[in-house]
């Protein structure tokens, strides 16, 4: 208790005291003119990472909450020297007034430009954005892929973040949790850097492979309205987008509203083999039809925040989310050893999910070097899962299987987070969260039954981080104690898992770093359900509540060599899942059971190696990785090992107020329990044209693909019931959009404000009753 009540006390007295902090501003030119979209690096006596940012467009810039101490500020922009300032000292507020930087004289073929100036700190890589990928990008999306860093596949056509090491990308604004579209909304020029954690600490939760933070700049009076539109003249496709914001003081109000829609044609080929107890086997082939394909996506976002300076913050958001999916498969269902005896076969599927959700955030910044984060997040999610299955021949329905499954869940997750500066070089931090939900499904039609699940956590975590010059280390645990309840099936696990990274600074193009961590993951809602889904005549889906906790353990080893416009990076990644859930498939007389269970283990394997260059020239850059996965999955009565090769190159082209994309890449192919499933093969040509602040071009996705001949397999492996499955989508190759994005703003003054910590709750619980 004595030592409870100590803790408490510095607790307390750590919130009211802080380090005194200043600010620095200024501004750059060349001539008579503002230096727009140049580096501003602000360095310790160590030359480690203290501020950075990229000037406005009247070339000001303006560094907050820089502690007392000595510094250097170094200067940089296309085409102009390098200057540095040192700051021996600093006691107060400095505003340093006009700073010019000399042209350079270049001869054109020479390569002058260098890429973004990425900065190695202990926790993370800093980037800070160019001239070059400011004016190539249109949004905040498009510039993190402008930005090539490392290990990062940046998908601009389907909004999606990827990287080769497992586990979630997390997106972040000021330290703020965000979603993609959140991320598409923001303008470029309001960006000041990226603060990309590519071996992030245990504060971000669990799962989490990389979190890329956007620091923005705050703005502290006017508004701004932004349109970001892609539609097909051609075909039903598009995505629209609106944004906005207002502020006054203190205060900002703003928001987006984000629609996807489309109306595809497509068709499912399908070879099933089913092997008897017997010996016999039955194989049957699906001769697929074109149909339609329909999907509504929309999200929204309110929020309002108050800022007092830099000593605290207070963020309400207010989102709403709604998707609508609605497929049709029609085919010709026959035994390939007889295939006159055929049945029409139509497989139709709507899925309609609402999830409203508020988040309520606070952040009160003590110094430089402590910070305590609250935040809570209540979500509502309505699910409904409806599949109508038939199967005719002549005039006769042979199979007729209806399934509806409305679903609600309430959840609600907290979190407080502590972190301090023990000393110079060293920090610690210390958190706890907790998690409560309870959901309800009922499941119509074929098959009637009703499950009712809660399921929460609380833990804690505790993490040191020192920086002892160039060697930099870190270590940390986590205790969770979870429970997930269903009638009388009860889950209840104590689990620790720790964490510990290393790294080291070979020379100043050189790193290295090696880390690893133990976790565990718990069933999804959807798989501990007792219920049982009846997929066609021959096949079952059941799930199973007597599901364990599994356990991983991962390592990456890391290595990166940059210099100026070109870098390299290699990099080996290693997981391992003990006990892990996943797939199955069972004979019960006549019928395929397809369930889950804890089977015995499963790993991968995945070394890759990157190549990025650019800007060459002044006005383009590429990007080349290459890869392997290998898998092998060993279940209770299986064991599978599968190979896959992969690659992507992309390259992006500026020249005054033309833009053009190119991005290639082939099928990335996961594996998991029995099935490997394709990933997406694309080539992608986008164009456009800048007119002041606004952008129109063309988009063309797979030009070079045939409509009927573009696919996405999926195998799977079982001994009772393989399969061959080949999904196409006509509109996949040779989709032509054009693309309009328009930018506006008034009476806008900047300032910043850090916000660290979200937290959203996605899944329904639901489950899916389709092939």
């Amino acid at each position: 208790m004595k030592n409870l009540l100590i803790t408490f006390v510095f607790f307390c007295v750590a919130l009211t005291v802080g380090a005194q902090n200043f600010t620095i501003k200024g501004r750059l030119y060349a001539g008579k003119s503002g230096l727009d979209y140049a580096s501003v690096l602000l360095q310790k006596a160590d030359s480690s990472f203290a501020g950075g940012m990229t000037t406005d467009a009247n070339g000001r810039f303006r560094i907050e909450n820089v502690a007392a101490g000595s510094y250097r500020l170094t200067f940089s922009s296309v085409g102009y020297q390098t200057k540095q300032m040192d700051l021996k000292d600093l006691s107060h507020d400095m505003d340093l007034g006009n700073i010019e930087l000399d042209s350079v004289s270049v001869m054109l073929k020479e390569v002058v430009v260098k890429s973004a100036r990425v900065i190695r700190t202990p926790d993370m890589q800093v980037a800070l954005p160019t001239r070059f990928q400011i004016k190539a990008s249109i949004n905040g999306l498009e510039l993190l892929k402008a930005m090539q860093l490392s290990r990062l596949n940046v998908d601009i056509v389907n909004n999606k973040i990827t990287t080769s090491a497992q586990g979630e990308v997390q997106l972040r604004i000021n330290g703020a949790k965000v979603d993609i579209h959140q991320v598409r909304s923001l303008r470029p020029d309001d960006i000041q850097r990226i603060d990309y954690h590519d071996d992030p600490g245990m504060q971000y939760g669990q799962g989490v492979a990389c979190v890329i933070d956007y620091i923005t700049k705050r703005p502290v009076s006017g508004g701004e309205l932004s349109i970001d539109a892609r539609d097909s003249p051609f075909d039903v496709w598009g995505e629209n987008e609106i944004d906005g914001s207002y502020n006054k003081g203190k205060s900002q109000f703003g928001g987006y509203v984000w629609n996807h829609y489309d109306s595809l044609h497509g068709w499912r080929e399908n070879t099933e083999t089913f092997n008897y107890a017997d010996g016999t086997s039955f194989v049957r082939t699906e001769d697929g039809k074109t149909a339609p394909f329909k999907e509504n996506n929309m999200y929204a976002n309110l929020y309002y925040n108050y800022q007092e300076g830099e000593k605290w913050f207070l963020n309400v958001a207010l989102n709403v989310s709604h998707s609508y999916e609605n497929s049709t498969y029609k085919s010709l269902l026959y035994p390939v050893n007889n295939p006159t005896n055929s049945v029409g076969m139509r497989d139709n599927n709507k899925n309609t999910t609402n999830r409203p959700w508020l988040d309520i955030y606070f952040q009160r910044n003590l110094g430089k070097r402590h910070t305590f984060i609250f935040n809570v997040v209540t979500t509502y999610i309505h699910n409904n899962v409806e599949r109508n299955y038939t199967e005719d021949k002549n005039d006769t329905r042979l199979t007729d299987i209806t399934s509806l499954a409305k679903g609600d869940k309430y959840s609600v997750i907290g979190e407080a987070i502590y972190t301090a500066g023990i000393t110079k070089n060293s920090k610690m931090s210390f958190g706890f969260s907790g998690s409560q939900a309870y959901a309800n499904n009922d499941y119509t039609g074929t098959v009637n039954t009703m499950t009712n699940m809660h399921n929460g956590y609380v833990r804690g975590f505790t993490e040191w981080k020192q920086n002892l010059g160039k060697f930099n280390y870190s270590f940390g645990a986590y205790l969770s104690y979870i429970w997930m309840l269903q009638g009388a099936d009860k889950l209840y696990n104590t689990e620790w898992y720790p964490k510990v990274s290393m790294s080291y600074n070979i020379n100043k193009n050189s790193y290295i770093r090696l880390s690893g961590e133990r976790s565990y993951s718990t069933p999804a809602l959807s798989d501990l359900s007792n219920v049982t889904q009846i997929i066609d005549s021959l096949q079952i889906r059941r799930g199973n509540p007597d599901l364990k906790v599994a356990h991983t353990w991962q390592g990456n080893l890391f290595y990166e060599w940059r210099k100026d416009w070109f870098s390299v990076n290699a990099s080996l990644f290693y997981m391992y899942q003990h006990n892990p859930v996943m797939e199955e498939t069972l004979l019960a007389g006549d019928k395929f059971i397809r369930t889950i269970d804890n089977q015995k283990s499963w790993q991968k394997v995945n070394p890759e190696l990157q190549l990025q260059a650019g800007p060459l020239f002044g006005f383009v850059t590429f990007n080349a990785t290459a890869g392997m996965n290998y898998f092998d999955s060993h279940g209770n009565d299986y064991r599978h090992y599968y190979t896959n090769w992969y690659y992507r190159f992309e390259t992006m082209m500026n020249y005054k107020n033309y833009t053009l994309i190119l991005h290639a890449q082939n099928h990335n192919n996961d594996f998991y329990g029995e099935t490997s499933k394709s990933g997406e093969s694309l080539f992608i040509v986008m164009a456009r044209y800048r007119i002041k602040n606004a952008n129109i071009g063309l988009m063309i996705l797979n030009p070079f693909s045939s409509r009927d001949d573009y696919r996405r397999p999926t195998v799977n492996y079982s001994r009772y019931a393989p399969s061959n499955q080949s999904m196409h989508v006509r509109e996949s190759a040779r989709m032509v959009a054009v693309t309009f994005n328009w930018n506006f703003s008034f009476g806008r003054k900047y300032n910043s404000v850090e916000k660290q910590l979200s937290n959203q709750d996605k899944e329904s619980g639901t489950m899916n009753s389709g092939k």
